[in-house]
C-alpha cells in the first residue's frame, strides 16, 4: 500500500468525509485490521480564505505547494487537495513536487465518460463554475458543461462560505438545490456534478432528478485505487 498525502481543511467538514471513506474502502478491500497510510494536512480555513481573498490564487498556488512539498518530505507518496476549487493551482502544485497528485477533475471527467454523457450541469463556487479548469478537462473527454445564471452562481457560492463552511445544512437549501438541479436538466443536462465537496453532504445523489457525480466519492474510489495498485 502507498502513502497518501491530504492537504485538507476546505473545509474540515468534508474533509473528515475523505478521511472515513479512504479508510473504510481500505479496510473494505483488505480485510482484517487494515487501514490506509496517510498523512494529513488539515488547514485554517480562515488563513487560506483570507490569503485567497487578498492575494489572489497565485498566492494561493504557492500557500499548497508549500503545503504539499513538506507532505512529500514526511515520506507521502502521492497526493490529493480534499476539495474542488483548489484544483484551480493543481498545476503549480503538481509543478512542485515529484510525487503524483490524484486530480478531482480528471477522476469525473472519466467518470463522466464511462456514462457516455456528454452535456453536464456543474454546481460550485463561483469559481468551480466559472473559471476554465472544469470546463477544459471535461472537454479533454468530449464533455460540454452547464452552469445556472449569474444570481443563482452567486447564491450557490454565499452558501458554500456562508452556510456549508460553517458546517450548517438547512432543508430550505436542499431544496432549492433540487430545483437548480431540475432547472438544468430542463436545459439539457444529462447528469450533474455536485463539483463541491460539501454539497453531497447537503443532498444526498440518489435524491437528484438527474444522475449526480459525487465528486468526494469519485476522488476517495481513485486515490484507493492508486494506494493499492
Amino acid at each position: 500500500m502507498k502513502t497518501l498525502g491530504l492537504i485538507g481543511g476546505t473545509t474540515w467538514h468534508s474533509t473528515v468525509d475523505y478521511y472515513r471513506l479512504i479508510n473504510q474502502r481500505v479496510s473494505q478491500r483488505l480485510g482484517g485490521l487494515h487501514s490506509a497510510r496517510l498523512i494529513l494536512h488539515s488547514m485554517n480555513f480562515h488563513e487560506f480564505f483570507t490569503d485567497n481573498q487578498t492575494n489572489g490564487w497565485e498566492s494561493t498556488g504557492r500557500y499548497l505547494s508549500a503545503i504539499a512539498q513538506r507532505l512529500e518530505a514526511a515520506g507521502a507518496e502521492g497526493l490529493i487537495l480534499c476539495a474542488n476549487t483548489p484544483h484551480m493551482v493543481a498545476p503549480a502544485v503538481r509543478d512542485a513536487i515529484g510525487i503524483p497528485l490524484i486530480h478531482i477533475v480528471e477522476a469525473t471527467a472519466r467518470e463522466i465518460a464511462k456514462r457516455q454523457q456528454t452535456r453536464v450541469g456543474l454546481l460550485g463556487t463561483v469559481f468551480t463554475m466559472e473559471q476554465p479548469f472544469y470546463r477544459d478537462i471535461l472537454a479533454q473527454h468530449g464533455i460540454d458543461i452547464l452552469v445556472p445564471e449569474k444570481p443563482v452562481r452567486d447564491w450557490i457560492h454565499s452558501t458554500v462560505v456562508d452556510e456549508f463552511g460553517k458546517g450548517i445544512f438547512k432543508d430550505e437549501t436542499r431544496q432549492e438545490y433540487l430545483r437548480i438541479m431540475a432547472e438544468l436538466k430542463s436545459r439539457g443536462a444529462q447528469g450533474v456534478v455536485l463539483g463541491c465537496t460539501e454539497i453531497p453532504m447537503l443532498v444526498n445523489p440518489s435524491e437528484c432528478p438527474i444522475p449526480a457525480y459525487d465528486t468526494t466519492d469519485i476522488h476517495v474510489t481513485a486515490a484507493v485505487e492508486w494506494m493499492l495498485n
